[in-house]
C-alpha cells in the first residue's frame, strides 16, 4: 500500500493460493481498487517471475518469515532479477531485527535470522542494486501486547515482563516503515546500503511502556517478571511466536 500511496505504478505478484484464500483475496481486491495491478504467478515459476520483473524498475520482496526455507526462496528472485536485467533497486524481505545478531539468538529465531543473513550476503554478492531495511520492532504486534508475544491484547489487570523490563528498543509503525522504504528506493544515498530505522522518540523500555499504559487506563497492573533463565527454558520447551 505504501507504494500505491507514493504514486508510482505498482504491480503485486499474487500466488494462486493467495488468490484462492478468501481473506487474502479481499486484501488483493483492496490493492486493486487503490490502483495496483495484480500479476498472478509464483516464486517457483522462474519464467513467469522473470516476465513480471522485466516490467519493474524496483522489486520489493514481501516474502514471509515463518521459516528459513521461505526466506531462502528469495534466492530465486535474485536469479530472476539477474536474468531480467533493468532492475534499479531490490529490497529483500529482511525488516525486523538486525540480522547481524543472529549468532546470539536462540532457536527458532536463530535459524530465521540465519536465513536472512544468507540472503543478505547473496544480495551483496550478486551485484544487484539494493537497499536493505532493518526496522527494529514493528509495533503492530508487540506494542499492543506490551512486549509479550503470548498475550492476546493489551494488559488489563496483570502483565508478564520478560527480563528486567529496562532494555530499550525502537518501536516502528509499519506504515511509517513502508513510507520510508518507498523514499529509500529513490534515494541515491541508500544505494547498496543498510538502512536502520531508529526514531529516537520511539525508543522505549517495556517498563516505560507499561507505565504509560497504566496512566492511560488509570490503574496499576500486577507485574510478573520472567528471568533470563526461565525465558530460555520456555523458548526451548514450547513454541512461541518469535519476532524477527
Amino acid at each position: 500500500m505504501a507504494s500505491i500511496n507514493a504514486g508510482p505504478p505498482t504491480a503485486v505478484l499474487v500466488r494462486p493460493a493467495t488468490a484462492a484464500d478468501s481473506g487474502k483475496a479481499k486484501l488483493m481486491e483492496a490493492f486493486e481498487s487503490c490502483g495496483a495491478r495484480l500479476v498472478y504467478g509464483d516464486i517457483d515459476d522462474h519464467d513467469g517471475l522473470v516476465a513480471a520483473i522485466r516490467q519493474a524498475d524496483v522489486v520489493i520482496s514481501a516474502v514471509g518469515h515463518s521459516s528459513p526455507e521461505e526466506l531462502e526462496s528469495q534466492l530465486k528472485i535474485l536469479v530472476a532479477i539477474q536474468e531480467a536485467g533493468g532492475v534499479k533497486r531490490f529490497v529483500p524481505s529482511e525488516y525486523g531485527c538486525d540480522v547481524e545478531l543472529a549468532e546470539h539468538m536462540l532457536e527458532p529465531a536463530r535459524s530465521i535470522l540465519g536465513a536472512k543473513v544468507l540472503v543478505r550476503e547473496a544480495v551483496k554478492a550478486s551485484g544487484i542494486p539494493h537497499t536493505i531495511i532493518s526496522s527494529n520492532w514493528l509495533q503492530g504486534f508487540l506494542l499492543p501486547r506490551a512486549g509479550n508475544p503470548e498475550a492476546s491484547g493489551p494488559p488489563n489487570n496483570s502483565v508478564t515482563i520478560f527480563g528486567d523490563g529496562k532494555l530499550q528498543v525502537f518501536f516502528v509503525n509499519e506504515k511509517d516503515m513502508g513510507a520510508v522504504a518507498m523514499k529509500a528506493v529513490e534515494d541515491p544515498r541508500t544505494l547498496n546500503k543498510i538502512l536502520h530505522l531508529q526514531p529516537q522518540e520511539n525508543l522505549c523500555s517495556v517498563d516505560k511502556l507499561i507505565s504509560l499504559w497504566e496512566s492511560k487506563i488509570g490503574k496499576a497492573l500486577e507485574k510478573t517478571y520472567v528471568c533470563e533463565e526461565e525465558l530460555v527454558k520456555k523458548v526451548q520447551g514450547t513454541y512461541i511466536f518469535v519476532y524477527n
